[in-house]
């Protein structure tokens, strides 16, 4: 009934279903696909309530992982910001959008290029592949709070991590970002870390 309700109904209707529906966080699991097929509405504000509803729902959305992936690239960019959520989201889930994620960390929006690197340390020791664009990222001039997310996600990949240990010890002493990085290098290796974010 939802399902044919998010197609026939009025655009102020399905908006309110669509975040109903995520309000049930992982028990609207059985209404995943009709969600994830709303990413490809032709309206922006279906299509953000689309991917913040996914986001609510968590990881028992990971069948949405592949739209959610190429919402990344949807002309606009709260969309693009609410994909990269939903995706820090599933968590482990994710992994299959490692390489849209990846893309989207030189997105030209800096809150889509955060929640970016949000969702890799989301993915976490799987985000192996990341690592790289990770420390690459981390040595730009971007934004601090970019920066400071680029450095909670490394630390969170964790010990497949260690190829970032170089990149992280010279943005130790960075305003805004030394922290991050502090506590980054600590999970790679392994010891105790105090958590700041």
């Amino acid at each position: 009934l939802e399902k044919l309700r998010l197609k026939t109904a009025s655009d102020a209707d399905r908006l309110a279903s669509i975040r109903a529906i995520g309000s049930f966080g992982a028990d609207a699991a059985p209404a995943v696909s009709a969600i994830a097929a709303a990413l490809s509405d032709s309206g922006v504000n279906i299509r953000s309530a689309a991917a913040a509803a996914l986001a609510e729902i968590g990881p028992t959305a990971a069948t949405a992982v592949p739209a959610l992936a190429k919402a990344l690239s949807d002309s606009n960019p709260r969309i693009r910001d609410l994909a990269a959520v939903a995706l820090e989201a599933m968590g482990p889930k994710a992994a299959p959008a490692i390489p849209q994620l990846v893309g989207a960390l030189n997105d030209p929006v800096d809150y889509v290029r955060a929640p970016a690197a949000d969702a890799l340390g989301a993915i976490g020791p799987g985000a192996q592949a990341a690592v790289k664009p990770l420390a690459e990222k981390l040595l730009t001039r971007d934004e601090g709070f970019v920066l400071g997310s680029v450095a909670y996600a490394l630390g969170d990949i964790g010990p497949n991590a260690k190829d970032a240990l170089p990149a992280l010890e010279q943005v130790l002493k960075m305003r805004r970002v030394g922290s991050a990085a502090q506590e980054a290098i600590l999970k790679i290796e392994g010891k105790p870390a105090p958590t700041y974010h």
